[in-house]
């Protein structure tokens, strides 16, 4: 069986969407499946090994990639299925069965979510129609979690049946290093590493910890990520709130130190608003550190027992998780073995292989190497 991947997501550094097409398609070549992926431009990192090949449609225009070039480029390959990654980009005249997954649909949920954009009714409305007629076109659709199936069919009407939840895997820790930006110290910091967007729910992160560090002086507060739409407001909210010695900005961390911060943390703090999946939390139990999190969305379907669960919007609930993660040994040791016995039960082998069953009813392909 070959399958074909959309690879734009793959193009510069692998993470978010690059990172779930990097491991599952490692994992679908381990198991003997041909994967070969498009990308548009020149990656940064090109995803190779054994059974993976690739090709560059070379176009800077989306509808030009989807629409015109894709579709050729499957034919002269001979392609089984097709599996667009990032919730888009199933062809409308898509040659062969495709399947499409979709992490979220997080921008149709959140008022606000274009309003950086210049054109913020025509932002959201190609992002409706191209979500709506990949989920039409596609033969089955893969949901990272029952929150994300369930926004799909009240708020797009797909079908149920057409649905399938399958959890993305569990990441290797990356012992590389144990440096730390900025002169931080081990234990000493709580972080904040999803990203800096509108529904991470920093403001309210920001205004907690402010509480935090006025009965503990010695704690700082790292939040990676870069925005330029989102930063000068959160580093203003910071400066007005006096606490700019508190509070560390990164911005873009190379995932080596990324994953040292993740392991010398007191803590993961996560109380987004919504999430399709929830990587953050996984990240922290896969480290051995507490993870607070929020009760709402996919989260508590990922963190499970394992998390402390907070409401988002309550400040105050998220200063006590915060306090009580850091004085209670008790709670911490906990969480912390909570965390490592969930995580187990996330895996990339398990997420390809219940991928590969869907690319097998699809095709009438009987392939049982999962």
């Amino acid at each position: 069986m070959k399958i074909g991947f959309d690879g734009r997501y793959a193009e510069g550094d692998l993470v978010g969407v690059g990172k779930y097409i990097l491991n599952l398609v490692e994992q679908l070549a381990k198991k003997d499946i041909k994967c070969i992926i498009f990308y548009s431009k020149e990656p940064k990192n090109p995803i190779s090994g054994k059974n993976i090949s690739s090709r560059i449609l070379h176009s800077i225009n989306r509808y030009i990639f989807e629409q015109i070039k894709l579709p050729k480029a499957l034919k002269e390959e001979k392609v089984d299925v097709y599996h667009a990654l990032g919730s888009i980009g199933v062809p409308w005249f898509c040659p062969i069965p495709a399947v499409l997954t979709v992490h979220d649909i997080i921008p149709l949920l959140i008022k606000d979510y274009f309003k950086y954009s210049k054109y913020k009714i025509i932002s959201k409305f190609s992002y409706w129609f191209r979500l709506k007629t990949s989920l039409w076109k596609a033969k089955r659709v893969i949901a990272d979690s029952e929150f994300t199936k369930k926004t799909l069919v009240e708020k797009l009407n797909t079908k149920p049946i057409k649905i399938k939840v399958i959890y993305l895997g569990a990441p290797e820790v990356n012992h590389k290093t144990n440096e730390l930006p900025q002169g931080l110290e081990p234990g000493k910091y709580i972080l904040n590493h999803g990203g800096i967007d509108i529904r991470k729910n920093l403001d309210r992160l920001i205004k907690a910890f402010a509480r935090v560090v006025s009965e503990i002086p010695e704690l700082k507060l790292v939040i990676t990520g870069e925005n330029k739409n989102m930063e000068g407001g959160l580093k203003n909210q910071v400066r007005n709130l006096r606490i700019e010695n508190s509070v560390i900005f990164p911005g873009y961390v190379e995932e080596e130190i990324l994953w040292s911060l993740i392991r010398q943390a007191n803590c993961v703090c996560y109380p987004s608003l919504i999430e399709g999946f929830g990587g953050p939390v996984l990240e922290g139990f896969a480290a051995g550190v507490p993870v607070i999190t929020s009760n709402t969305s996919s989260l508590p379907e990922v963190a499970g027992d394992a998390a402390l669960l907070v409401e988002p919007e309550s400040e105050k609930e998220i200063t006590q998780a915060i306090l009580g993660v850091t004085r209670d040994k008790k709670t911490r040791d906990m969480l912390i073995e909570k965390g490592k016995e969930r995580v187990k039960e996330f895996s990339w082998e398990k997420t390809a292989g219940e991928t590969l069953k869907i690319y097998n009813d699809i095709t009438g392909y009987i392939y049982n190497n999962t």
